[in-house]
């Protein structure tokens, strides 16, 4: 493969990043069929200090992160540590699991399954985006009630210098059972008092509705069947074989790990959360990982090979399902990753709300990272495909 697609990477990823104002991106892209990699930075990775970003740069991977509990329950399922019906289990028949959480998160709780956690199709809201009276698709924006809705508000209120709204600084639990009406004690007890637990989407197994309540739920799982902190199982059972070591779990790992000074800014509008002060630990299991384009490549491509001993052959990601609901671009649902529409290709692998991707492409053997540090439609993917394509021809 040619110097010309490597210019061609570098001056899609210097597009990203606009004229006006701090901003950064980073791509990578690996074609190892061809023998080709090449990581682009582009732009100002921290407000606060104005150091250039970096190919090598970690950054918050947001959703994207999703795959990597989706691998560690596959993993737990496989050992039986759900019970012998494994991802199929319903939450009741999970003896660590306690029936009053349960019963909390939905009216129909102790029906819903791992499988449904992990496909989205559990019945259950989004922490992140809906209330008790409804979701951004049926209300036109992110209700009042919702985490994001309140977190924009205190992170306004707070540059106006009001220091009695500190939502936006809260450092969060996934779930506090010893004060289980604190609405601030875990993002899980809020989610419950709020009233959203109450008001479902529908039923379990009824529909796709994206869900990072259902993925905070099985890392809350995962913690309670294995006796271990998540972020201990995942740098134990996936960062450490794999060598994964510019991925940690945020506000989790231990302190040899990087900081998050060297992290890259994620922007909210106008406002670079890290340079500024703000806390995104709301994420947790649901994508609280900070990662390298190069980590997120490898990680991907040992979730999808089931010979690199990541994920068990009895148990594979890649388990397609077209529930009710799902829409483009989505194209299909496995376990913890989609079959996604870009450009003239489908590919597989998983999005995050602060303009991350992970990608591969089974047509051309194209693997893709990169983020642009702020919400985006990411158009840039389809660019970086349709550029490895027109090269292969």
């Amino acid at each position: 493969m040619t110097d010309a697609l490597r210019d061609r990477i570098d001056a899609i990823t210097a597009a990203q990043v606009p004229p006006s104002g701090p901003r950064s991106a980073v791509i990578g892209v690996r074609v190892p069929s061809r023998g080709f990699e090449h990581v682009a930075a582009a732009g100002i990775a921290r407000a606060d200090t104005g150091r250039p970003a970096r190919v090598d740069d970690r950054f918050h991977i947001a959703s994207v992160g999703k795959m990597f509990p989706a691998v560690l329950v596959t993993r737990a399922a496989t050992a039986g540590l759900f019970g012998s019906a494994g991802i199929d289990t319903a939450l009741a028949d999970i003896p660590a699991v306690p029936h009053d959480l349960v019963r909390a998160v939905h009216p129909q709780g102790p029906t819903i399954t791992i499988r449904q956690l992990l496909t989205h199709t559990s019945g259950l809201k989004d922490m992140v985006t809906d209330d008790a009276t409804g979701t951004p698709e049926q209300l036109g924006a992110p209700p009042p009630g919702s985490l994001i809705h309140r977190y924009a508000r205190s992170v306004a209120a707070i540059r106006r210098g009001d220091t009695d709204d500190l939502f936006a600084r809260h450092r969060w639990a996934p779930w506090d059972p010893e004060h289980p009406d604190d609405p601030m004690a875990g993002t899980l007890n809020g989610f419950i008092a709020s009233g959203t637990a109450a008001a479902p989407i529908g039923a379990p197994g009824e529909r796709f509705h994206y869900s990072d309540t259902a993925y905070v739920l099985l890392g809350v799982v995962l913690e309670l069947v294995t006796s271990r902190r998540y972020h201990e199982l995942q740098r134990e059972r996936s960062l450490t074989p794999l060598g994964l070591h510019g991925t940690s779990m945020a506000y989790c790992d231990d302190t040899s790990l990087p900081t998050r000074d060297d992290e890259m800014d994620i922007w909210f509008g106008s406002v670079p959360l890290l340079s500024e002060g703000f806390d995104v630990s709301f994420d947790w299991a649901g994508g609280g990982q900070v990662s390298t384009v190069r980590d997120l490549i490898r990680f991907l491509g040992a979730a999808l090979d089931p010979t690199a001993g990541l994920v068990s052959a009895e148990c594979p990601l890649t388990q397609w399902t077209e529930p009710v609901g799902l829409t483009a671009p989505r194209r299909s649902m496995g376990l913890g990753i989609f079959r996604w529409q870009a450009g003239r290709r489908v590919v597989v692998g998983h999005a995050g709300a602060w303009g991350v991707r992970v990608f591969h492409d089974p047509a051309t053997d194209a693997w893709v990272a990169g983020t642009v540090n702020e919400r985006n439609d990411c158009t840039w993917m389809a660019e970086i495909f349709d550029s490895v394509e027109d090269e292969l021809r």
